[in-house]
């Protein structure tokens, strides 16, 4: 079995920093130059790493014995190989694996700076309602990315979520199991997780699959609503038999959400409902008694959280001319900015290619709000342009989509750019890949590289979403 992972020391604040790098520690692993430590513990240890893009990453080698075991090492890859496939939507997007030098085996995550959510609790106490609804929404677009592949989280849990500028960020479910047996990695009896943050299943010997993440989705928001655990403290044989046999306490949470976490907590896990149905009743698109109210603005992150900056140990060489910031500052606006101003407002009935008036004409920009081109929500981020090769520059372009129907919708490509000028620009590149359609209840976060002169400024995107419908403008 592989144990539950518990990284210490981990960096959060205004700035990335971590501690220096010991004189045993390696340089580099995988191509990453290694700028410091973020962190150990009995899984191992994780780096702040740097690629040749500049792009901050969190590099996680397991400790020398686990690496003896060929069995763990093929299990460990097979599931980072697993992790690879989810939807970097509200979690850290898992970039690669392989051995290091020594043989041991590590992951490489995108890096979320921020603080894991049991920090805050313990440090700050429960979280405001707008920032409690954010993470609730957050962790459960996360659950539906990473079910959806096919996976299970195994041990969610407050530390294992980031609470960052950007929104609420799963992370370390690069070692969950697969759901599909066939790997044959799951031994009889195993309990996979941590004490207190089981669900029923777990504890029965029963069979684990994603209905055990929405139990301790249910647990992680009561917590976070709260600033206690549902059922309550004590040793972990105390809380196993109060998951077993006794009603949660959600005294004080939030009465729609009282009434979802409720649900997510029955015992039985074919009575809960799925991550994907908790994200739709999140955003307004189920038809039961209650449901969460839509956050009716950008993502609310605590208060004691700063914007983030370079960290001091990236090479000022590095630093300079480059072409677009780090990607944690490129999402400064945040991913579950996106989610709260545009998806969360509601799913609306659209006819096919036509676009959602927006809701309201008091601001001139459409960055965050949101677009229905028939089952598909679109919301576009603020566009980052810095200097390109030459006497222009270029222009990053990011945007959430979600398909919300039942059928697959086929993609029409990026969205032509167009300037002050009026001059209408072609994506020179798709940064991410942009794929040819979008399956049902699939949520992509798409990148599209522009170039223009210097002087000019970009002012909309126009184009057709969707194949064969029709086209849209989104004002900059």
């Amino acid at each position: 079995m592989i144990p539950p992972v518990k990284w210490s020391t981990p960096i959060d604040g205004p700035s990335v920093t971590s501690a220096p790098l010991s004189p045993s520690d390696p340089a580099a692993i995988g191509g990453y130059t290694l700028l410091g430590r973020l962190g150990t513990g009995g899984m191992g240890t994780v780096y702040l790493g740097s690629g040749d893009d500049d792009r901050l990453v969190a590099v996680k080698v397991v400790r020398r014995e686990y690496s003896e075991d060929p069995d763990f090492t093929s299990r460990f890859h097979s599931e980072v190989e697993h992790a690879q496939a989810v939807a970097s939507f509200c979690t850290a997007e898992v970039i690669g694996h392989g051995e290091a030098a020594d043989g041991r085996p590590y992951m490489v995550t995108e890096y979320i700076p921020g603080t894991p959510l049991d920090r805050q609790i313990s440090t700050y106490g429960k979280l405001e309602p707008t920032t409690l609804h954010g993470v609730a929404f957050g962790v459960a677009a996360a659950l539906t990315a990473i079910h959806s592949a096919g996976l299970v989280h195994r041990d969610l849990k407050p530390a294992n979520v980031i609470l960052s500028m950007s929104g609420p960020r799963v992370i370390d479910f690069g070692i969950a199991r697969a759901v599909d047996a066939t790997h044959g990695h799951t031994k009889t009896g195993e309990v996979v997780g941590t004490p207190g943050w089981w669900a029923p299943e777990h504890l029965q010997a029963n069979p684990v699959g994603p209905p055990a993440d929405v139990f301790t989705w249910g647990c992680l928001v009561a917590y976070a609503g709260t600033g206690r655990h549902p059922f309550g403290e004590g040793p972990p044989m105390v809380l196993a038999h109060r998951i077993l046999e006794t009603e949660p306490d959600l005294t004080g949470l939030p009465e729609g959400l009282s009434h979802l976490v409720r649900r997510a907590l029955n015992r039985w896990p074919r009575n809960r409902p799925t991550a994907q149905e908790l994200l739709l009743a999140l955003l307004g698109g189920q038809t039961e008694e209650r449901t969460t109210e839509a956050i009716e603005e950008l993502w609310d992150p605590p208060q004691n959280l700063l914007p983030v900056t370079a960290p001091d140990s990236v090479p000022a060489s590095r630093r300079r001319g480059r072409r677009r910031p780090p990607t944690a500052v490129l999402l400064a606006a945040g991913l579950v900015a996106v989610i709260a101003a545009g998806l969360i407002i509601g799913l609306r009935a659209g006819r096919p290619g036509e676009a959602a008036a927006p809701t309201s004409n008091t601001r001139v920009s459409d960055i965050g709000r949101r677009f229905e081109i028939g089952d598909v929500q679109l919301v576009v981020q603020r566009p980052s342009c810095g200097s390109a090769a030459g006497a222009g520059q270029s222009c990053l372009v990011e945007w959430v989509l979600l398909n919300a129907g039942a059928t697959k919708i086929d993609l029409a490509g990026p969205l032509d750019l167009v300037d002050d000028q009026g001059v209408t620009r072609a994506a020179v590149r798709a940064v991410k890949d942009s794929p040819a359609s979008i399956q049902p209840g699939d949520m992509l976060t798409l990148s599209t590289e522009y170039t223009l002169p210097a002087d000019r400024r970009a002012v909309r995107l126009v184009g057709p979403v969707i194949t064969g419908g029709g086209d849209i403008e989104v004002r900059l």
